[in-house]
């Protein structure tokens, strides 16, 4: 048995891949504390998995309305989430994390939780990295395509050498925003690193790259060690099954179009709904709009259309397999759950790895995407049309399944964690 400890910060698609880690390493007999968000104790607990909170709690930052949209902005999302959302509260982080690290064999980190990394060099525990999609890569062989710059993967007609330079051009401002990290690393005696931890920040140790190769192959310019392991698939937030009203309502007639906006797209301001109701309300279709706690924001007409259910949530895994079309946001988790379900899709990216997502699902022939800046009624049927009338989305979709590594990802995970700890 090995103690091991998770960290991680960020909405629910950050906080469901550690809770499938943590419930196979639980399951082997390892004794696992996951430390996070407070507003996540009962999700951590649910699984038999020891909680420990780390600042900030979601609450501390203010009502999510307020943030969210910051935080999704497609320039300046990231800086606002490293700069106002997490590292103001850094140094408490390191306090919490370096008192429950003693005594652990392993850590098992988020990007987000910068205090991780250094709390293992301090105490000299092993750590691994996790990269929960491909884009934190930043490969030259690869580019990906962010919010801010989503021609990036142009650049790879023109060879890793130039699309390495202009990486290194994009990446440099933000070496700047981590002056807090350099701060705290000086302050507990550890010397200067030169890394940028959002674009180099994996461990020597081994990183843990949560999606299959499938999806995105390894790439010559990977950090060592890194091992795919293909995507945890956990999506129990309150309940494995979905509701009795939503299982009247699909047994009732035709496999309707599942609109998703994820667990954070969803709390901002969007008109996502109005449009998703207008679209199918043309083509005849069924849907079921997944609207998180923000019913009001879904037309009046669609709440009383027989022809679509809204609900708050429902199991991923049960739900999108029952559909015809999954339209989402390209959340990394989001997508994985739509890939395994052998659906075809629609997706609308917003910010940060979405678009990245959004990408490799149009290269494997599955979707179509429509950036969310350029989303409309009528570009939304036209794309509808195409996924539900042409086959070869839906078979290409349906045969990929089959490559997506579902299986095994327990093992996969076991073999990593035993070959880091030796």
């Amino acid at each position: 048995m090995s103690k091991i400890l998770l960290t991680t910060f960020g909405s629910y698609g950050d906080l469901h891949p550690y809770l499938a880690i943590a419930r196979v390493l639980k399951g082997r007999g390892d004794d696992v504390t996951l430390a996070t968000h407070e507003d996540y104790r009962e999700y951590v607990e649910r699984i038999g998995v020891r909680f420990v909170p780390i600042k900030p709690g979601l609450d501390e930052l203010g009502p999510q309305e307020s943030w969210a949209a910051k935080a999704n902005h497609s320039l300046h999302g990231t800086q606002f989430i490293v700069r106002t959302l997490i590292l103001p509260y850094l140094d408490e982080g390191y306090k919490t994390i370096k008192e429950i690290a003693v005594g652990h064999d392993l850590m098992i980190s988020h990007v987000l939780t910068f205090a991780t990394p250094i709390v293992a060099e301090e105490l000299g525990i092993p750590w691994m990295s996790c990269a929960l999609q491909p884009s934190p890569f930043f490969s030259a062989y690869d580019p990906p395509a962010l919010g801010f710059m989503t021609l990036l993967p142009r650049l790879k007609h023109l060879g890793p050498t130039i699309a390495g330079g202009v990486l290194k051009l994009l990446a440099r401002p933000t070496r700047s925003w981590l002056k807090p990290i350099d701060e705290l690393r000086t302050r507990v005696g550890l010397p200067a690193s030169p890394k940028n931890v959002l674009i180099d920040g994996f461990s020597s140790f081994g990183t843990l790259a949560l999606f299959p190769s499938s999806f995105a192959p390894a790439q010559p310019d990977w950090p060592d060690r890194v091992k795919q392991i293909g995507f945890p698939l956990f999506d129990e937030e309150t309940t494995s099954d979905i509701s009795a009203e939503l299982q009247q309502f699909l047994d009732a007639g035709s496999p309707p179009v599942i609109f998703t906006l994820g667990t954070a797209i969803v709390k901002m301001e969007t008109n996502y709904f109005e449009i998703a109701y207008e679209a199918v309300k043309r083509l005849g279709l069924r849907a079921v709009f997944l609207v998180g706690k923000n019913p009001r924001r879904v037309p009046s007409a669609a709440m009383t259309d027989p022809n679509i259910h809204v609900s708050n949530y429902e199991p991923f895994s049960k739900l999108f397999p029952r559909g015809a079309v999954i339209v989402h946001q390209c959340g990394i988790g989001t997508t994985g759950q739509a890939l395994a379900s052998g659906r075809p899709q629609i997706l609308v990216p917003f910010a940060h790895d979405q678009p990245d997502n959004a990408r490799r699902l149009v290269e494997l022939g599955v979707g179509i995407s429509i950036p969310a800046r350029r989303l409309n009624v009528a570009r939304l049927t036209k794309a509808l049309k195409s996924v539900t009338q042409k086959e070869g989305y839906a078979q290409r979709a349906k045969n990929l399944v089959a490559d997506l590594q579902i299986s095994g990802f327990d093992r996969r995970l076991q073999d990593a964690i035993s070959e880091c700890l030796g």
